[in-house]
This record gives structure tokens, sequence and C-alpha cells, in this order.
């Protein structure tokens, strides 16, 4: 599975989702090292900071991979930050590359271009996205097979993840990407409030993949980034380490259903 994680904007748990999806399936990889690749598509670069990672500069980033055809990736490959997980690391360089880049018309398929000589290595990709649906986005989703999209309990989101549907599907259209959507995930999820039930319910209703799983609002997840550990690993048995768990297997099974083999 190559996992696109996306949102047509940002603080909805995007991050948080990839980070802690590439740390289920790696911790479940058999074969030990290096089964999952974490790659961070975003200039902010919170991926990678989420497993303690930061690029010391573009040219050790999927920036400097973009921008130079002939550099080796694996070079740029940080091995074994979680169990069963590398990561390929953003550097704030990658806005301005992805600019030069779609002026050039290279951008749209980069990422594809530059993940080519590593997919053999792994079963899984999982790619963290810019936080809109902007040319580096499509990049990322036209490497994929597979994206997943997240909303939370502000009503505004509900409507992001309709514009991630139409995103792509338009793109496959276009035959820029032959990716599918296999769920819209509730992160922040709030039990207690009106509107984040309201939010499902206008999403129960649009033919969307609704997921299932809603991963609650926690203090553990903000803890964990600055521990440098996907909260799976930090807090395996809290309630939210167990959603993101049970949203994997979701994930993993709409990915089976939706996606030729």
């Amino acid at each position: 599975m190559r996992l696109a994680v996306c949102s047509s904007k940002g603080g909805v748990g995007k991050t948080s989702t990839a980070a802690n999806l590439a740390a289920v399936l790696g911790s479940r990889a058999a074969g030990g090292r290096g089964r999952v690749l974490a790659v961070d598509a975003d200039p902010q670069d919170s991926l990678g900071r989420a497993f303690g990672v930061v690029a010391k500069g573009r040219d050790d980033s999927l920036a400097g991979l973009l921008e130079d055809p002939e550099a080796d990736a694996r070079a740029a490959v940080r091995c074994e930050v979680a169990p069963g997980v590398d990561l390929l690391p953003a550097h704030t360089s990658l806005e301005a590359v992805g600019v030069a880049l779609a002026a050039q018309g290279g951008l749209l398929t980069g990422i594809r271009r530059v993940l080519r000589p590593l997919l053999d290595d792994y079963d899984h990709v999982v790619l963290d996205t810019h936080g809109d649906l902007g040319n580096l986005t499509l990049s990322a989703v036209a490497a994929a097979d597979a994206v997943l999209t997240v909303f939370t309990s502000d009503p505004g989101s509900a409507l992001g993840a309709a514009r991630v549907s139409a995103f792509v599907e338009q793109h496959r259209r276009f035959e820029n990407t032959s990716a599918q959507l296999v769920g819209v995930a509730c992160s922040l999820w709030d039990r207690e409030g009106r509107a984040a039930r309201e939010v499902v319910g206008a999403l129960e209703g649009t033919g969307l993949p609704l997921l299932a799983t809603r991963i609650p609002l926690s203090r553990r997840v903000p803890s964990s980034t600055l521990a440098k550990r996907p909260v799976v690993l930090s807090a395996p048995t809290s309630p939210v380490a167990l959603a993101y768990t049970a949203l994997t297997d979701e994930v993993l099974a709409s990915y089976s259903e939706r996606v030729p083999s």
C-alpha cells in the first residue's frame, strides 16, 4: 500500500494520523527493519519531527531528491526511526523546490520518481502531505495508490473531506493518479460535542468511505510529539493509541476492498 494522508487545511490531525499509521504498520512488519517507509512531503517537516528526525539541509531530504534526479534516494532515508519504520524527511526548502519544479513541468511525477527505486524494499509507504490541495499534495497523490483524509468536529472540515474526494476523482479522470480514496477518518473526536455528531451525520449522507473508528481528543498526542515518538509507541495501551491501531485495520481492509491487486 502506498497511502497519501491528505487534508484541505492544517490542524486536523493529518500528521499525527500518518505517523501513527506508519508506526502501527511498522510494528507488525515481518522480517524486521525497514518494511514501512514514512515520507514527509510537507515543507513544515512535521512527520519527521514526530519521529525525532530533522533534515540537516536540502540535500539531505526529499527536497534535494526532487531537485536532483541523479541523487541517491537511499542516502537520504533514515533507517529504523521506529520499529519497522524508515523515514524520508522533508526540509523547509521543499516548498520553493516544488514551485520551481512545477514551473518546469517536473513536479507532478517528482515524488513518484524519487520513490521508484525504493518501493521494492517496503511493504507499505505512508506519505504525509502538505495541508492543502496544491501541487505538492498532487505530487504525493500521484505517487500513491490510496488516499486517506481526516476531518474533525469543526463543521468546515466536512466540506474539506468532500474537497479531498473531489480532488482525487478529478485527477483520476485526468490520469494523473490511479489512487483511490480508501477512507475518511475522524480525528480529535469529542464524543460529548454536538458539533462532532453533526459533522459525522452530514458525512454519513455523502456516500464517502466514512470509517467507523474515531480518534479521540487526547493530551497524549501533543505530548508524544514532544517525546518524538508516535503515541502508539509512547502510550500503546491508551485509548487514543488503541484507536489508531483500529484505524490502521480499517484502512487496510478498505484498501483490500477498493484497490485492485
